[in-house]
């Protein structure tokens, strides 16, 4: 039999999480915070900030989070996509004026 394991940073990233609102949201406000788009892409300090936003996430306690730097910079993308799209439909769309 194994003994049981520790609790460690990267167990707590194991299992599923799935993304709300109020985890988009506060995802959203950290980034905006840290802004890891000031430093070169693909730089060892980008890829710190992105450490670092995960570690603040991470210590939070209401909504939970368990992730690491690759899907907080992963959903940070698809966030982007999203709202690029929705843009591009508002500007497409007929009789609606985009804000």
């Amino acid at each position: 039999m194994a003994a049981p394991s520790t609790s460690t940073s990267s167990e707590a990233c194991n299992s599923v999480m799935f993304w709300t609102h109020d985890h988009e949201a506060i995802l959203c406000r950290e980034v905006v915070n840290v802004n890891p788009y000031t430093t070169k892409k693909g730089s060892t300090q980008r890829s710190r900030m992105w450490e670092k936003i995960a570690h603040n996430l991470n210590k939070f306690t209401v909504p939970k989070f368990r992730v690491h730097k690759r899907s907080v910079r992963d959903h940070v993308g698809i966030l982007v996509y999203k709202h690029k799209k929705k843009l591009l439909a508002e500007e497409k769309a007929t009789g609606i004026t985009p804000d």
